[in-house]
């Protein structure tokens, strides 16, 4: 398991080439306990220590500290790791941040290594150009009229602009290059930040004129680029971005993912928005999760990106045929790196509208309505391929299958894409047949003959309830309590699950997840848990009262063919008639 937690060689490189010697020697100096005990307070249980997870809300402890092992593991979101995992997940830094971070605490210096490998150092010079030019931005602001004027039109206020780092470009067309000239920046440095640009007749002028302007920045808060909105009717682009330069890549930054991170200890999810405004004005609404492309479609290394700082991601789109088509292209993207615990959804706003017009003109509230009503994009990709198709006909069928074949194949493997290709299969008519859930692979086997009941998908629908709302344990019939506890080792992991609920009435999931069941049980009722259920709480109850009273009649009926099948083997067929299962109309068939 370490193997996954300490960096390769490959990694170590791109990280800064830091040795990797340095790293094990880091991680094996360092007490986890120390390191995450100032972060988190842990209490002493044992041989380990236990506190409240940091990554997940819960209100019982099932975050657990191991100072032998020198690692952490959470028995509720399943989060582990060493002490630079810990560091990386809950201060939301880069691999290098959580070294320097680290051996900081331990007085230690890290080391650089040189390589053969072809590697640019950056010159520092360049970031250096950048936060002079958005320092000059922000201060040109305060005199400027017609911009103050254009953002507060937008309704944004003083601190909003603040906290973005909001600046205006004057119209000159060496404003921003004197100014840093100055300061001793080079024009060749200039070049290179991409604040100036060089035209055919070699004329140097500056980039941003007459422009809001908007500073991008890193994940460490560095300003790599800008984006700038015109303010006038000159000619160019209403919205202009930085070039690629050696520190700043269009196709893997996002607008405003450091504030986000600033401003919120726990990112539950992020928003994907069209632009800088949309950002800006959906934070000042309360929405401090929202991030843009940067004049580029939403692509892999974008998705790769957001699903380091959460497990939810929502995109908004117009409503019109471009929003639309630019999901699709946004989902295709997004296929290889989604997997069971992660979330991609889309959000469709009405014609004309955007996040920025819909949270002025009708509020949070609103645009929050939207967000709520997302459509998650699996079903929005196999709602839009089977579009125009007759999915009653063998022809419709096969044709819906040989379209989305292709797609599934894009999802790494896992649940997510056994359960969308068995959606598929589904949909095309080819479900198998009475097909069940995995059995549960326990030292504590279910009876002979009954594993069909303990391991039925009827049974891990039940678990699927009783996890989601344990308080409905006690919404069954006492008879059927008492039967279901009777029968605990014949039903498995929902056996289980109903003894420790009816000794414990009041607990909750995570209480749950740290007791019941053992390694695969473990990770079976955890991916239970996390699996979103339709209807609501009173629909789920009658579903519970109704699916647990079946199950136990299929024991039942499995029993009593169990002992007349005993009885034959004994030659005893004359007292069969009394064990075999008298069907009614009531009962399943």
């Amino acid at each position: 398991m370490l193997c996954s937690l300490v960096p390769s060689a490959t990694d170590v490189f791109v990280a800064g080439l830091i040795p990797q010697s340095f790293i094990n020697d880091l991680i094996d100096r360092a007490d986890i306990v120390d390191v995450i005990d100032g972060r988190v307070p842990l209490k002493k249980t044992g041989k380990n220590y236990s506190g409240l997870c940091p990554f997940h809300d819960e209100k019982s402890p099932s975050f657990s500290v191991s100072p032998n092992k020198q690692f952490f593991h959470c028995f509720g979101c399943q989060e582990s790791g060493t002490a630079l995992t810990f560091l990386m997940k809950y201060e939301r830094v880069e691999f290098v941040e959580a070294v320097e971070m680290l051996a900081k605490d331990l007085g230690l210096t890290v080391p650089r290594e040189k390589s053969n490998r072809n590697y640019v150092e950056v010159d520092q010079s360049i970031y250096q150009a950048l936060e002079g030019a958005e320092r000059f931005y922000r201060q040109q602001l305060r005199g400027a009229e017609v911009a103050v004027a254009y953002l507060k039109g937008r309704a944004l206020t003083g601190v909003t602009a603040r906290d973005f780092g909001i600046g205006y470009a004057p119209e000159g067309w060496h404003s921003v290059s004197e100014a840093l000239d100055a300061d001793g920046i080079s024009s060749e440095t200039l070049l290179q930040a991409g604040l100036t640009i060089k035209n055919d007749s070699g004329r140097i002028y500056d980039r941003f004129r007459h422009r809001i302007v908007f500073p991008i920045r890193d994940v460490r808060g560095r300003v790599i680029g800008f984006g700038g909105r015109k303010l006038g009717d000159e000619e160019g682009p209403k919205y202009l971005n930085s070039p690629e330069t050696a520190v700043f890549a269009k196709g893997q930054e996002l607008y405003g993912l450091y504030e986000a991170r600033k401003a919120l200890r726990s990112i539950d999810r992020l928003l994907v928005v069209e632009g800088y405004m949309d950002v800006v004005a959906l934070a000042q609404g309360g929405f401090r999760n929202a991030v843009a492309t940067l004049g580029t479609a939403t692509g892999e290394a974008h998705y790769r990106k957001l699903y380091r700082y959460t497990d939810e991601v929502i995109c908004c789109f117009d409503g019109d045929k471009a929003g639309r088509s630019a999901a699709w292209r946004a989902l295709e993207s997004a296929l290889p790196v989604l997997d069971e615990h992660r979330s991609l959804k889309f959000v469709f706003l009405p014609d004309g509208e955007d996040p920025d017009s819909l949270v002025r003109d009708q509020g949070a509230e609103a645009f929050d309505q939207f967000l709520r009503n997302a459509t998650p994009g699996i079903e929005y990709l196999l709602k839009k391929l089977g579009e125009g198709l007759d999915l009653q006909s063998l022809d419709g069928r096969a044709r819906f299958m040989g379209l989305a074949n292709p797609y599934v194949e894009k999802i790494p493997d896992g649940i997510l894409k056994d359960l969308v290709k068995s959606r598929v299969r589904e949909i095309g008519g080819m479900a198998m047949p009475g097909a069940t859930a995995p059995k549960t692979q326990s030292s504590r086997r279910a009876a002979p003959g009954v594993e069909g009941v303990a391991g039925s998908t009827l049974a891990q629908r039940m678990l699927s309830i009783l996890l989601k709302v344990p308080a409905l344990w006690r919404a069954l019939d006492a008879n059927v309590q008492q039967a279901m506890l009777a029968q605990r080792q014949d039903l498995g992991l929902l056996g289980e699950l109903a003894a420790f609920l009816n000794d414990h009435p009041e607990a909750d999931v995570n209480e749950i997840l740290m007791v019941v069941g053992e390694g695969s049980e473990q990770a079976q009722l955890i991916e239970l848990a996390k699996k979103p259920l339709a209807l609501n709480e009173d629909a789920w109850r009658q579903e519970l009262i109704d699916g647990c009273a079946s199950l136990l009649r299929q024991r039942e009926k499995t029993r009593r063919l169990q002992r007349s099948a005993e009885l034959r083997e004994r030659g005893e067929e004359e007292k069969i008639r009394d064990y075999l299962p008298q069907f009614t109309s009531g009962e399943d068939p």
